[in-house]
């Protein structure tokens, strides 16, 4: 994999089998989008992949659905996976949306698509669009890849020492928080062994927090795994850091 290979290569290429067919919410997708979603409001999706959320939301009776993805092939298997051609797919840029301005009720971004971007600052570029689109007052589920959850599990641990010693012997600023992909296509990656390419970025939870409230959002729930188990989403960054983190880190917020 070359150090040129961006984030949409990888999903026109090896990552695209694994995701055009994926199907059922997990148990957090399942949790958010009953207790923080309404089914009659005008709902998008960012990176939509193969349409697996939306076309879950649909059966849950969610009437006005939108999704973009960045790959034209996983929105050419969306529409085909849509028999009631009611949900409305298109190719489209994160970063650069062709949405009006306030266009949706409520935006779904659950499938880790920030963490995805290959710099800074299309990260943020893609949390301003989503502010952008979604309407005052409305509602917006986010999930990143956590940097602390990883952190605290020691097989991690253990892979980040070893990272930060293989960065300082070759000179390398990269920020430990950009990680290579330990698995490609489904399959476990060795390039991760050598630090090598494609890499993504893992958020600390005091940045996503400090990132989501400078685009203007308001955060109305965080919390990880165990949190929306014990169906007790904390309201704070500080509050966060009192809690046992694992798995994902979700973020409920308002405009």
């Amino acid at each position: 994999m070359s150090s040129s290979t961006s984030t949409k290569d990888l999903y026109n290429g090896i990552e695209f089998p694994t995701w055009i067919e994926l199907e059922n919410l997990n148990p957090q997708e399942l949790y958010l989008i009953q207790k923080y979603l309404l089914p009659d409001l005008k709902t998008v999706e960012a990176g939509t992949n193969g349409g697996r959320i939306l076309l879950e939301m649909q059966e849950m009776g969610f009437t006005d659905l939108a999704g973009f993805d960045f790959v034209p092939a996983l929105i050419d298997r969306a529409i085909e996976r849509d028999r009631s051609r009611s949900i409305d797919f298109q190719v489209g840029d994160a970063i650069a949306l062709a949405y009006a301005t306030n266009s949706f009720d409520q935006i779904v971004y659950l499938q880790q698509i920030v963490c995805i971007m290959d710099n800074t600052q299309a990260r943020l570029r893609a949390l301003q669009e989503a502010y952008r689109i979604l309407k005052p007052g409305g509602t917006g589920l986010f999930s990143f890849l956590s940097f602390d959850s990883r952190h605290s599990q020691f097989i991690y641990a253990s892979y980040l020492k070893y990272l930060t010693t293989i960065r300082k012997l070759r000179g390398d600023n990269r920020s430990m928080q950009e990680l290579p992909w330990l698995k490609l296509g489904g399959k476990f990656n060795p390039n991760a062994l050598f630090d090598r390419p494609p890499y993504i970025y893992w958020y600390r939870h005091t940045e996503i927090c400090d990132l989501v409230r400078s685009v203007g959002f308001e955060i109305v729930a965080i919390g990880s795994d165990p949190q929306i188990e014990a169906d007790r989403l904390v309201t704070s960054d500080r509050e966060l850091a009192t809690r046992d983190l694992a798995g994902m880190l979700y973020v409920v917020v308002k405009k």
